[in-house]
């Protein structure tokens, strides 16, 4: 058995995708630093919550908000799923910081699959231990009901993600065709016994942070999660035998979709980014405060009642942003309230927050 092969993508959308992408780099890197933080710590939780795939989907990617309200009501399945999707975030996070200063050369690496699995699976979501980090020694396949394909059996796996890791991390294409690709091989491929969907989604994420000049790509995994129906259709469509033949399978139209909708996620982004400038800056002028407690204030409005550990992203310094606190909450423009249960989470789990007072 082999990988699925690598397919060609038409050279305009690479175009427009590399386009998207430094429009929104050469934003974010001239927002205020504040406010470049506060757009992080906001895409930093949808990236988690779609890797997760716990996010509100909606039908249509037309239908999104700039600004989407953090989950509430989770499940403890969905608890345990973010935990280690936040895990695996902090790795992809350092792994872009070591290849940014010169300390490595790819933020994947062969290893890659197995870690991201442990980290996704080392919490037990599903409440049954699935061998974090190690590949399936069974067969799987669908109900009928879902999907006629098989996957392919447990003994030709390590051979065949040895093969898939090496086209995504070596062929000489761009690296959003790579990081699609790859997702698609490893969805088709399901060498975990569970975790796949969400170790594909993040093994995107670390193959296309190698071609884009932010080192991460803020925007694809949020679309995936949106467009559900677009994501699972198109990578079925490429999976149309009965069961794993690499030679037979198609990955294009998923690279096609996962590329296109990195674009169209870059995009949001970057009307996110002014938004939130926008937003910082008209609370400013209201409310006579500087950017920097304008930004915390807008913070604590994207939360609705945001706790502290949730605001610790918008210093690097966290007497600093105590400091600023106390002058919110002594002038009246935050409050501390009670946390409503339906929000504290095994990763928030802070009985009190901070609303906006106005």
């Amino acid at each position: 058995m082999i990988a699925p092969h690598l397919p060609p993508l038409d050279a305009g959308l690479v175009v427009e995708h590399e386009q998207a992408h430094d429009a929104f780099a050469e934003a974010l890197e001239h927002a205020p630093p504040v406010v470049g933080r506060l757009f992080v710590m906001l895409q930093r939780r949808l990236i988690v919550e779609s890797i997760a795939y716990v996010q509100p989907v909606n039908s249509r990617i037309d239908q999104q908000v700039l600004t989407p309200a953090p989950r509430s009501f989770l499940t403890e399945t969905h608890e345990l799923r973010m935990e280690g999707a936040n895990a695996v975030f902090r790795h992809l996070d350092g792994r872009a910081e070591m290849k940014r200063i010169g300390a490595i050369e790819l933020v994947i690496s062969s290893a890659t699959p197995y870690v991201f699995h442990a980290l996704l699976e080392g919490p037990a979501p599903s409440g049954i231990d699935m061998n974090p980090g190690m590949l399936r020694a069974y067969p799987f396949d669908w109900t009928p009901e879902e999907n006629m394909f098989m996957h392919p059996p447990g003994r030709e796996c390590p051979a065949l993600v040895e093969g898939a890791m090496d086209l995504a991390m070596n062929a000489p294409a761009p690296a959003c065709v790579r990081a699609a690709y790859l997702t698609f091989a490893m969805l088709s491929i399901h060498p975990f016994a569970d975790g796949n969907g969400r170790t594909s989604r993040a093994l995107y994420m670390a193959v296309a942070a190698d071609g884009l000049r932010l080192g991460m790509d803020w925007g694809a995994l949020e679309q995936w999660a949106v467009d559900r129906t677009g994501y699972i259709g198109a990578l079925q469509a490429g999976q149309r035998v009965e069961r794993y033949r690499g030679e037979d399978m198609n990955a294009a139209a998923f690279v096609e979709f996962g590329t296109k909708t990195s674009t169209y996620g870059a995009h949001l982004c970057r009307a996110r980014l002014a938004n939130m400038a926008e937003r910082v800056a008209a609370v400013s002028e209201a409310r006579g405060v500087d950017i920097r407690q304008a930004t915390i204030v807008v913070a604590v409005q994207l939360y609705r009642v945001a706790a502290r550990s949730q605001l610790a992203p918008l210093s690097v310094d966290a007497d600093d942003l105590d400091g600023v606190l106390e002058g919110l909450i002594s002038s009246g423009r935050l409050e501390w309230v009670l946390r409503p249960p339906s929000m504290r989470t095994r990763l928030v789990p802070d009985e009190h927050g901070l609303v906006d007072r106005g």
